[in-house]
């Protein structure tokens, strides 16, 4: 049975090795060992082949990726009997050996036992201030250890300039770590003034500004390590934007914003109207088409006054069926009625087949086919998707050669020899 470990209590573990896993057991000893969490990893094909001592430190690098928090709050004993520490200290070893080497610290405890201590990741922050005529606010951008990233805008309640926002970010992305427990922080900024005060290499001469940097160097010493540097405005665009939208909101209320992307003009002829609640009847300006007569046959028992075209439509009209919209559906053989398509239309679906997201760039007759499965019908979907299918460029790049002859051939019946 699992159990969860008392503050200050030192943990051990250990680790296990075949040839195609790697295994490692964290427990506590109070008298009996009881086991606290176990972690296995099974190797990818070149690491099959690792030496039996890298595949234990392998182990034991795995177990310091899953297990961060144990390593980062606890001591760990690493209890077994292989020189990890001797072998990870040696210059004459693999590149991974030396590359896991960095990323823990080892010191002896007596011949079997190891100490481990997971070297701290810190925290980072990005961090930037804007001021306008309509106020002032700050952005910030959180990334854990573990990278998971917190966003957070803030609006100041009072008259700021440009360089008392990028302060005001700088001190609220400090007092939001240390809330969170973090002790070693990397701090961001594209302020040049900020940066250069806070590292010393610029001194602040007005009042505000030492005010400001006094209470910096206050919270900074509240840390256990504080490293300030400067970005570039393209490397912090996103903060930027979090403040700039800090900066313009005029009203004191909580703020819940959903950023959805609109993709075409509202100004296009179709438009999507009833997201906002409205009821828009969309009125259809296409030209006539076929489609037409045959509509007004069924629905309003109309015919054209031509007797030979209106003999056609009474003929052709037990296969169509018009919906309640003056929509067209036609019968299929021994499936769904299918919908017919305007001509203006046909190259839209065709290029949706045939180039976009069900692209396959078939033949002709295997899309006119696809364009039916799919349940639309127009007449002579053969011939327009032949066509469209010769006017594809890379169809026509990629095709097969065409050895066939573009004319009949000749035969020449070749006379026996020496015949009489």
């Amino acid at each position: 049975m699992l159990t969860a470990p008392d503050s200050g209590e030192d943990l051990f573990m250990y680790l296990s090795v075949s040839d195609h896993t790697v295994s490692a057991v964290l427990l506590k000893d109070r008298g009996v060992q009881q086991p606290m969490y176990y972690i296995s990893k099974t190797l990818v094909d070149a690491e099959t082949r690792y030496l039996p001592l890298e595949k234990l430190v392998l182990a034991l690098v795995h177990a310091t990726r899953k297990l961060p928090h144990y390593f980062q709050a606890y001591t760990v004993f690493v209890l077994t009997e292989y020189p990890l520490q001797s072998l990870l200290k040696r210059l004459d070893f693999t590149d991974r050996i030396a590359k896991w080497g960095t990323q823990l610290e080892f010191s002896p405890k007596n011949d079997r036992k190891i100490i481990c201590n997971v070297e701290n990741r810190p925290w980072k922050v990005f961090v930037d201030g804007a001021s306008s005529a309509m106020g002032a606010g700050a952005g910030i951008v959180i990334i854990t250890p573990e990278g998971i990233r917190l966003e957070h805008s803030f609006r100041l309640g009072f008259k700021a300039s440009n360089n008392e926002a990028e302060y005001e970010s700088f001190l609220t992305g400090l007092r939001t770590v240390l809330c969170l427990g973090a002790r070693d922080v990397e701090v961001y900024s594209d302020s040049r003034l900020v940066v250069y005060q806070i590292q010393g290499s610029f001194k602040a001469w007005d009042s505000r500004m030492k005010a400001y940097l006094s209470a910096a160097k206050k919270i900074i010493s509240k840390f256990g390590t504080v490293k300030v540097a400067q970005v570039g405005r393209a490397q912090n665009k996103h903060v930027d934007s979090l403040a700039t939208l800090a900066s313009s909101i005029t009203e004191e209320v909580p703020w819940l914003i959903k950023v959805k992307l609109i993709r075409v003009p509202s100004i296009g002829m179709e438009d999507n109207c009833n997201s906002a609640g409205v009821d828009v009847i969309v009125i259809s300006t296409t030209r006539p088409c076929w489609m037409n007569p045959i509509i007004d046959f069924l629905a309003k028992d109309k015919v054209p006054d031509d007797e030979k075209e209106a003999k056609k439509i009474r003929r052709v009209a037990s296969q169509y069926w018009p919906s309640a919209d003056c929509k067209l559906y036609r019968m299929s053989f021994g499936g769904p009625y299918l919908l017919c398509l305007h001509p203006e239309k046909v190259n839209e679906l065709l290029s949706e087949l045939h180039d976009e997201v069900c692209s396959g760039h078939v033949g002709g007759r295997s899309l006119a086919h696809r364009a039916m499965t799919q349940g639309f019908w127009w007449p002579q979907m053969q011939k327009d998707a032949a066509e469209y299918v010769r006017k594809c460029e890379q169809c026509q790049k990629h095709a097969p050669l065409i050895h066939k002859p573009t004319s009949r051939l000749s035969p020449v019946n070749s006379p026996w020899p020496f015949a009489q």
